[in-house]
């Protein structure tokens, strides 16, 4: 089965006045193993940048995308 390995990025903090922006990367990925491993190079935090990641079942139409949310 294919996965999307879905990226959660927020940028900005309102700490610093800055409006917070949400972006979500949707990559599409062999397998669920692959998935995870692929999900462990995005785990890392800065000051204004955070993220978070999963794995979800690819279904029929999903496309790779970026997309603001």
């Amino acid at each position: 089965m294919k996965f999307m390995l879905v990226v959660i990025i927020t940028m900005g903090s309102p700490v610093i006045g800055e409006e917070q922006k949400t972006f979500e990367l949707r990559i599409p990925q062999e397998n669920k193993e692959e998935c995870l491993k692929s999900a462990k190079t995005f785990k890392f935090s800065l000051p204004v940048i955070s993220m978070d990641t999963r794995c979800e079942p690819k279904m029929t139409n999903d496309e790779a995308e970026i997309k603001g949310i």
